[in-house]
């Protein structure tokens, strides 16, 4: 009778830290507005509906919300990654191939173990094949945390709770242990929704880790060209300043969050295709900015080289919208520009749109 106490107490307890984790992401989401909240938030509201099923018993559902939990908590991440990172080089997405095979392997080896639950019961292998999405999961969040550390921890959680929910037929042919299995699998998940709630409460998703240093130069809100006479300058002026940077020069300050952008693949560059990434991440500056009670500073070190892969016209609309988030948000966004490396008309638009 205790342990039956106990179990009731583990995973009520287990519902309750998942509905609090359920309530802080869809605060930073309705914060934030960034897409993989919403996601994870639904992955949690499934967690909860899957301790309901192992509670009553009905197997079809814990198989459902199971799959339902996983593939949610996986869109999540990978839909972060591809938003707000460079998902080609974070993670590879052709190791989706090895599923099928090492989900056959894996039934194979149940079979020759002659345990009593094995992929013949209706519910496991729709567990099992969940347990391989928690796994890559785990991989995702890794490759999320090479800059954030709850992110890091997140990922070992998650891959740890993977193999858990893999061994799902190895713990129901050990019934007498149902309640380490029990407490187990809580504390693993108790233990994923402590670093997503640190992970989204964090400043490790946005910019301001501290507080900014004061200005020591008065700019106006709003968006203006300058020259690279005028940036040099700047760069002294800002150099202990959280200026938001996307750049082709890596001369600039240590304080700053530079972009570097390249064709190139790498960690930390950003393609200069990629105007909707570079427009989002402005946007949520801005933003941080703006509740944070400062002044938001981006600057554009090579506008000729985003007019060369993007055409001008695609350019000058993502300039505007760019001032417009400026404005908005009362930050500044500032231009460096060559006056030579246009021609008349294009320089007449340029100077149109900042004036």
């Amino acid at each position: 009778m205790n342990e039956e106490y106990l179990t009731l107490f583990v995973r009520v307890m287990g519902v309750f830290i998942a509905t609090g984790t359920l309530g802080v992401l869809i605060h930073a989401y309705l914060k934030h507005k960034i897409k993989a909240l919403l996601l994870w938030s639904a992955a949690w509201v499934f967690f909860i509906l899957m301790q309901v099923a192992f509670y009553t018993g009905n197997k079809e559902e814990v198989a459902l919300f199971y799959s339902l939990f996983s593939g949610t908590l996986i869109y999540g991440g990978l839909t972060y990654l591809k938003e707000y990172g460079d998902i080609k080089t974070s993670i590879k997405l052709e190791l989706v191939g090895i599923i099928p095979p090492l989900f056959a392997l894996y039934g194979i080896l149940l079979i020759h173990l002659g345990l009593p639950y094995s992929f013949s019961s209706a519910e496991v292998p729709f567990v099992v094949l969940s347990g391989i999405f928690f796994l890559f999961s785990g991989f995702v969040f890794l490759a999320m945390g090479k800059k954030r550390r709850n992110s890091l921890h997140l990922g070992i959680l998650t891959i740890a709770f993977g193999i858990f929910v893999l061994l799902y037929p190895v713990r129901l042919s050990f019934p007498h242990l149902s309640f380490v299995w029990i407490l187990l699998g809580t504390a693993l998940s108790v233990g994923m929704a402590f670093f997503m709630i640190n992970l989204v409460t964090s400043r490790e998703f946005l910019f301001f880790k501290e507080e900014p240093v004061e200005l020591k130069v008065v700019l106006e809100p709003g968006a203006r060209l300058i020259t690279p006479k005028e940036y040099e300058q700047i760069k002294k002026n800002l150099r202990d300043y959280p200026v938001l940077a996307f750049v082709r020069s890596l001369d600039v300050p240590e304080k700053w969050k530079a972009y570097y952008l390249s064709t190139e693949e790498r960690e930390d560059r950003l393609s200069p295709t990629n105007l909707p990434y570079m427009a989002q991440m402005i946007s949520e500056y801005f933003r941080e900015a703006k509740e944070k009670g400062v002044e938001g500073i981006v600057i554009i070190d090579c506008l000729e080289y985003l007019s060369m892969y993007n055409g001008f016209e695609s350019t000058v609309k993502f300039l505007a919208a760019l001032k417009d988030f400026a404005l908005i948000n009362s930050g500044v966004l500032l231009i460096v520009i060559e006056e030579g490396a246009w021609n008349k008309r294009q320089f007449a638009i340029l100077r149109r749109i900042f004036s």
